[in-house]
């Protein structure tokens, strides 16, 4: 649940997490742990890293620890419980008393309301961030992640990018990978069918148009180089009619964009396709500008096209455009014409850009290509918790 500073009710909430967060530290100090560590996850939503997470604990460590995911949405925690995972609720004081007695938290984003609980308890936090960024940051970003006991990156380059720009101390980042992008390099089978939802041809190519939100730039359209939304569906709808493809346009959880009926153009917000990596394993090209989607598609070395744009962060670069690793177009044009050489040629497209595409997954992942960083980062949460 993305926080909108306009909305009353989203205050209220905080309040109240405030409040039973409160509540819970009095109980952990009557109580203590539970029984059984518990860990905690917490993030908008139950998707990349967290969720990777998720699933590797559903897989091999249900007999050691509980996991919880914790909502502050009051409609989407529920959902989220329809699906079989284990959910507690923010707006539930049972809830938050049972994550007064947790073990560990991890989170993707930070805390809300719930910092009391570093200070005044003995729960063990870790950061693992959402995305490898282009986006640039200042410490003063990272103000809570920083007084966590730890934050787990996908490489040493991304370490020395905490250390050095983001104000870590070099003890607290460890470096085991990024664990949302282990099915990516593993090539695991999709878990949803993207095609039967959205009712896209079998024998389609799908390409991704994924722009980053407005961040910084409050006037930022979602559609480069001048172009309105019409002109710019039309322009790549007519390259995939050409090719046998649908153009997926994907929003992010903080933007919209309306849904105008073309035949070669289908939608999938992020809100409703939450798993990022799920919906890339049945990706073959990817279109985007600054987005940090690039990276986790990187692990797939499939064709991707940059937008030259300008990006919208008033903080300048963590990873600087040098990072983009692939063909970068200026213009309508020529991203047309790139678009069409990609989909009629992707062998020779990647090809044309694969000493970029190596050296940068060797910067931004490290060692860590072989598909089993939340596996690492279940073993490092066992050594830091103990009694796990």
């Amino acid at each position: 649940m993305k926080i909108d500073k306009r909305n009353v009710s989203h205050w209220l909430l905080l309040a109240q997490q405030g409040l039973f967060t409160l509540v819970a530290v009095a109980y952990r100090y009557l109580t203590g742990v539970s029984k059984k560590p518990t860990v905690v996850l917490y993030g908008h939503q139950l998707s990349g890293n967290l969720k990777a997470l998720y699933d590797e604990w559903e897989r091999r460590h249900k007999s050691d620890f509980d996991c919880f995911f914790l909502s502050l949405d009051p409609a989407y925690g529920p959902q989220l419980a329809l699906t079989g995972v284990n959910v507690l609720h923010c707006s539930k004081l049972t809830d938050m008393l049972r994550v007064g007695q947790c073990s560990a938290m991890i989170t993707d984003h930070g805390l809300h309301a719930m910092n009391p609980l570093i200070r005044l308890t003995t729960i063990r936090f870790i950061d693992v961030w959402h995305g490898i960024p282009y986006k640039g940051f200042t410490p003063d970003d990272f103000r809570v992640q920083r007084t966590y006991d730890e934050t787990w990156v996908s490489s040493p380059l991304l370490k020395k990018i905490y250390v050095e720009k983001f104000g870590f101390s070099p003890e607290k980042v460890q470096v085991l990978g990024y664990a949302r992008s282990d099915k990516l390099f593993r090539r695991e089978p999709p878990e949803t069918d993207l095609r039967a939802q959205l009712e896209i041809p079998d024998e389609h190519k799908i390409v991704l148009y994924a722009p980053t939100w407005q961040q910084d730039d409050t006037g930022r359209e979602l559609f480069p180089f001048g172009e309105s939304q019409d002109t710019f569906l039309e322009a790549l709808n007519t390259v995939c009619a050409t090719h046998g493809g649908t153009l997926l346009v994907r929003s992010h959880l903080n933007a919209r964009i309306s849904q105008k009926t073309y035949p070669h153009v289908a939608y999938c917000s992020m809100k409703d396709f939450a798993d990022t990596e799920d919906l890339l394993l049945q990706t073959d090209i990817l279109i985007c500008d600054w987005s940090s989607i690039a990276f986790d598609f990187l692990a797939l070395k499939r064709p991707t096209i940059f937008l030259e744009v300008d990006p919208p962060f008033k903080n300048g670069f963590s990873l600087n455009p040098e990072y983009r690793f692939s063909g970068v177009v200026t213009a309508i044009t020529e991203l047309t014409v790139t678009l069409d050489q990609a989909l009629a040629s992707p062998a020779e497209f990647l090809q044309r850009y694969i000493q970029q595409y190596d050296e940068t997954a060797l910067a931004v992942y490290g060692e860590s290509i072989d598909g089993a960083a939340s596996r690492r980062q279940i073993a490092r949460l066992k050594e830091l918790v103990g009694k796990i």
